[in-house]
Order: structure tokens, then sequence, then C-alpha cells
């Protein structure tokens, strides 16, 4: 991952690997299964539920990352879980002593079915102006706003169980009928309210952001890639069909210099465009990955300045894959 830091007048302002190809039948090895609920948001509260692997020591650690690649801050985003438990397979609650702030030490782990917490999101939160814009860099964190969006980076939601990294994870992920997720996984579920992804290990899902919202995006081949770009504007000023254009020509160029060099088949911009009138983001720029890139600037940016914003920092995340 890096990240690109970007500055306007008028604002207060872990690695790669091949996309899992196993079905949801991948459930039956041992895997990581986890579920995100955003039916049934409170408070800006996501319930995540966490079964676990067979654990084979009396103790085992969950933690949520301090730090993210391409970042370069401690971010500490176990401090946004609240309220986690753990529980053996008849229902009992285990010991769960909070060994830092993001880390979670569980007692009796042999008898350990699931966990459960609640993550809070980090948008609402930003009062610093300049490249930070808070605590969190904003394209590095969480957005959730009920019925209208979830920036579901997944390394704010999902954790690790200490030695367990390398373990397969199954994320499932149910949400409104009318929310739709962009990201570059593929959904191994065809219903409209649950979503199914596969990984590899806990490396790959977190290089791996979804952003949900109504749909409102755009998708193109260029040369053998498929390009997404998915744009959440809460006003609805900007569309991604206003934005692609310029996108997909920039893009195009871009790869027909590095032909074959570039083996990734699909690529999705997640473009979050910021209400300055309200508490959200305010750290603008990109976080890029393998496969993906978060982006948040202002939605009160004019269309052709944020057009001519995004080529440069589109531009610069796609010729580094």
């Amino acid at each position: 991952m890096k990240k690109i830091f970007f500055v306007f007048a008028f604002a207060t302002a872990f690695w790669s690997c091949k996309t899992a190809s196993s079905s949801i039948a991948a459930s039956a090895k041992e895997n990581v299964q986890v579920n995100i609920n955003l039916n049934e948001i409170k408070d800006d509260k996501v319930l995540v539920t966490v079964k676990s692997p067979k654990i084979r020591t009396d103790e085992v650690t969950y933690s949520i990352p301090k730090i993210v690649p391409g970042t370069y801050s401690n971010d500490d985003y176990g401090k946004y879980v609240d309220d986690l438990k753990a529980f053996d397979k008849k229902g009992n609650a285990l010991e769960v002593k909070k060994t830092d702030a993001n880390s979670w030490s569980i007692a009796n782990a042999k008898t350990l079915d699931k966990i459960t917490y609640l993550v809070n999101d980090t948008f609402d939160t930003e009062k610093g102006s300049g490249f930070g814009g808070g605590d969190i860099f904003s394209p590095a964190g969480s957005n959730i706003d009920a019925g209208k969006n979830v920036m579901l980076n997944t390394h704010c939601f999902v954790g690790y169980f200490t030695n367990y990294m390398t373990t397969p994870y199954q994320v499932t992920i149910s949400h409104p009928a009318d929310f739709w997720g962009a990201t570059s996984m593929i959904d191994l579920d065809a219903s409209t309210t649950n979503d199914v992804f596969t990984t590899s290990r806990y490396a790959e899902l977190v290089e791996n952001p979804i952003m949900y919202s109504k749909p409102d995006f755009t998708s193109f081949n260029v040369n053998g890639m498929d390009i997404q770009i998915a744009v959440y504007s809460p006003n609805r000023k900007i569309t991604a069909e206003d934005i692609t254009p310029g996108l997909k020509t920039m893009m195009t160029a871009q790869k027909t210099f590095l032909g074959k060099f570039n083996s990734t088949k699909k690529y999705s911009v997640l473009l979050y465009l910021s209400d300055m009138a309200k508490p959200d983001a305010r750290g603008f720029g990109a976080l890029e990955h393998p496969t993906a890139t978060t982006v948040v600037f202002p939605e009160m940016m004019g269309k052709e300045a944020l057009a001519e914003q995004l080529k440069d920092v589109v531009s610069h995340e796609f010729s580094t894959l």
C-alpha cells in the first residue's frame, strides 16, 4: 500500500496475493469465518462475529492492526472496537483480557468457538486539518452511515488470531438489498442481500477494501484488465459517469505502456466524497492496494477540478501496480 496526501485551500483539511479461487465450499477447510452485519447498524456501529479455526493452545490473542502498510503511522485501529466477547460452542462466555490498544487475550482457547464485537467508524471523529485530517488517514479509515454508505476497509473491521495469519478467510457480509459492494474481490453469493468473499490469508483480505452504497459505478476493459469506478457522493453532486472519461483515457494509456507487465485482472477505484458541512472525512488523498485504490476528496470540489486531481492520484497509484 502507498498513500498520497492532498491539501486544499478550502478544506479543514500487507501485502499482495492472488485472489483465492475457492468457492463457498472452502468453509469445509479450517478457516476463519467472519460475519459482518450491515443490516442492524446502531449508533454508527457494526456487529462483527468471527468463528475461530481450531485453536490448539490454552490461550490465544486476537488483534486488530496497529498499522497498515502505506500509512507510515501507528493508528491503533483496535481503539475503534468495543465490547469484544468470546464464547465456546455451548454459548458460555470465556475470559477475555485486553492486553493493549489492539489485542485481546482469550483464556481456555481450545474451547473457543467465536468472538463478537462492535466496530465504530473513523470518519466522524476526524477534527484536524492538514495531511492527516485527524487520527486516521481517511482513505485508510472507515465510514458507517446506515442506509447510505459503509467504507469498509477490511483492516478496520477484521482482525487475526496470533499464529493464524496464513489461515484462509471467508467473509460474509449481510446488507440491505439496495446496498452494493464495490470491490475487486469476487462475490460468491448470488443473492442481493448477502456477499461472500474468500481469501487465502489475512494479508490478502486487508488489501481488498469494499465500499457499500447505492450503486453508482462504471466499468470498462483495458487490454484485458477490468476497471471499475465506484463513487459515493452524499449530495449526488458527482457521479461515476462524470469522472470516467478522463480516467479511462489515462488508464488506457498507462496500461498500453505497461503491457503484460501488469498481471492484475480487475482494478477498482473507490471514491468517497466528503460532505464538508458535517462531521466527515478530512484526510484527503488516496491509499493504494494491488487491485484497488481508495480515494477521499471533498464533495464541494467542482467536476473539472476533481477530474484533474483524480487523474493525478490514480495515475500514480495505477502506474505502481
